[in-house]
This record gives structure tokens, sequence and C-alpha cells, in this order.
């Protein structure tokens, strides 16, 4: 019996703006992708160009992902809910309020070719529900691929970096959990690191250029370059991650 498995798309940092329109890679991107679907599409966040309150932009992002094959799902970035800054806690609840009736949620978990592949939301965590939510999400008998907005360690301190309260609950609730892999955006560049059993693979914006100074010393292969990454996965737990640039 052939074992299975499955390939995962995670699109990061599209950036999409009504006022600016559709950026020349999407057409080719969702013709590809309809010629040989995955078995699934990730959004890692950052959806929308910059302000997370502007309705034109996020309903103009809703019709563009309408486009892909599904299934899809999507996370929020600090773009579409906004970041980790005092002044964006009083509008919080009712930004991610706003992302989950767009997009129908703000997380998920889902299982796939014998993985639990995981979405969560940055920007609540250190909150108790939230917290609670992904550490039941990966207390499972099986390897566990997470999907999360900003990288949870190796970037720079340069302001854009996940707040160290956010980056220590996401520590706590994933102790012990079989969490093999980590994938976020952010950062507009590919790269790759190991730590111990885990490895963490960041994906380019696709449809803005990098720069390679927002990697730290750990990470490898670190490409400012536009495109996406796609995940492939095999139910005995092997991960390989392939960058596809435009």
């Amino acid at each position: 019996m052939a074992e299975r498995s499955a390939r995962i798309v995670q699109l990061s940092d599209t950036h999409f703006s009504a006022d600016a329109g559709v950026a020349p890679v999407w057409q080719a991107l969702v013709e590809r992708l309809h010629a040989d679907p995955p078995d699934l599409v990730v959004h890692s966040g950052d959806i929308v160009l910059e302000d997370p309150d502007d309705a034109a932009d996020r309903t103009f992002a809703l019709g563009l992902m309408a486009q892909l094959p599904r299934p899809r799902l999507v996370i929020p970035g600090n773009h579409d809910v906004g970041g980790y800054d005092v002044a964006d806690d009083a509008r919080r609840s009712r930004r991610v309020g706003e992302f989950v009736e767009a997009w129908g949620g703000d997380r998920f978990a889902v299982d796939v070719a014998g993985w639990r592949v995981v979405g969560v939301n940055a920007y609540l965590l250190g909150t108790a529900e939230h917290d609670a939510w992904l550490m039941a999400s990966c207390a499972v008998d099986a390897p566990v691929l997470v999907f999360v907005h900003q990288p949870t360690w190796g970037d720079p301190r340069d302001g854009w970096e996940m707040a160290p309260a956010a980056s220590e609950a996401f520590e706590r609730a994933i102790a012990g959990a079989p969490v093999r892999v980590i994938a976020s955006g952010h950062r507009h560049c590919a790269a790759t690191a190991d730590r111990g059993e885990r490895r963490s693979v960041w994906a380019p914006s696709l449809t803005l250029m990098g720069e390679p100074a927002s990697a730290g010393p750990e990470l490898r292969d670190v490409d400012p370059r536009p495109g996406f990454v796609e995940h492939r996965l095999a139910a005995a737990g092997s991960h390989a991650s392939t960058v596809v640039h435009r």
C-alpha cells in the first residue's frame, strides 16, 4: 500500500490592496494551483496591505482568495488584526471579530496525511482561551505542523519580532507536544533552521521583496525574493519544503 502523503501550499504576506489592484503574479499563481491542486492552501497572514480597519482591502482580498482551489485556510497577520503594540490592544477584539466574520475563523486544526496541521492567531497568544485551544490541538499522537504568522524565534530584535510574552506563551502551549515544523511568514524572506527535532520554515512574501537582514544568524538559505512555499508531508512523519519563486 502506498504511503499517504500531502502537499500544502503556503502563501504569505500578499498585502492585497484594492487601490493597487491585482498583482501580476496572482493570475499565474491561480492558474498554477488549479492545474495542479494541492491538498490544502494556507495563507499565513498579512493578507491585506496595511490597515486592519480597511474594509475595502478586506473585501478585495476575499474576492482574490476565492479564486484559489479549496480547501483553503487562513490565519491573521499584524496587518490583518494589529500587532503587539499597546495601542492595538483596545481594538484587538473588534478586529479579530471582523477577521472571523470575513474569513470564517482566525485559527484551525485539521488532520492531513497522518499529520495534525494547526493554524495559530499570533496576536492572541497569552490569552487563556486561545492557549488552551492550542495546547489541546497539539496534544495528539501524530506529528504536528504549526502555522503562525510571526516567527517564534530566530529573527533580530528590531521591533518587528514576536513579543516575548507571546513567544513564551507559544512555547508553553506546545511543550511536550510532537510539534515537528513551525511555518511562518511576516519577515518577507524564505529561510529555514532546525532546533532539536523542530524545523522552522519561513515563507517569503508572495508579492514583495524582503530584506536578508530580517533573518538572524541561526537561519540558513535566506532568500528575500517573492514566492511561496510547498510543504510535503508523509504519514511516516517526514517533511520537506520547497520555495517556489515567482
